[in-house]
């Protein structure tokens, strides 16, 4: 019996999530690093006063604002297909089963209720970021701000998720769990 977390359309979903995960990552990142407004604004005020151009701080930053949103609208983009992907991970879930033991059931050893209350809790905060970021975009005005700190939260949990399941790959392909790299990535163990 092919062991859930290694059928074809597991193993698609995981790296298509994966990737739109890192790259909604790089977004952020870029946005709070050296490409958020106020860093850009400052680097065009002193770009254009070295060539002689004194130009208001609010126009600044509206051209800062112009070079961002392209780069935004792509952050939004991501969003919506990591909301498909998510909606398909949990149809092949409800299909297949969990890839997972349940975390409830009895004989579950230690080690196995740990991964698994990682990954429940991980798919909840992810739907939890998704439907702030859906609220942000279509809710009402008067909640907008609240779910903007709650999805902008989200990154501190994901860094998290990301450290625990490389972590837990990285040991189990050291450990007990050899080859599950290969798996995921062909399905079959290396020979």
């Amino acid at each position: 019996m092919e062991d859930k977390r290694f059928s074809l359309a597991s193993r698609l979903i995981h790296w298509a999530m994966a990737f739109t995960f890192l790259y909604l990552m790089l977004t952020v990142f870029l946005r709070i690093g050296f490409m958020n407004g106020h860093a850009m604004s400052d680097t065009i005020s002193h770009g254009l006063t070295e060539k002689g151009i004194i130009a208001d701080k609010d126009v600044t930053r509206e051209i800062a604002h112009h070079i961002l949103h392209p780069m935004w609208e792509t952050h939004e983009l991501a969003g919506y297909i990591m909301l498909g992907l998510y909606i398909i991970r949990m149809i092949i879930t409800f299909k297949q089963g969990a890839a997972f033991p349940s975390p409830f059931k009895t004989g579950t050893s230690g080690k196995d209720r740990f991964k698994s209350w990682v990954y429940v809790i991980f798919y909840v905060l992810l739907a939890v970021s998704l439907v702030s970021a859906l609220l942000m975009e279509f809710g009402p005005q008067s909640i907008g701000h609240e779910m903007e700190e709650l999805h902008e939260k989200g990154t501190a949990y994901m860094i998290a998720f990301i450290l625990l399941h490389t972590a837990g790959v990285l040991g189990a392909e050291l450990g007990g769990e050899r080859g599950i790299v290969s798996k995921m990535i062909s399905g079959n163990k290396p020979q």
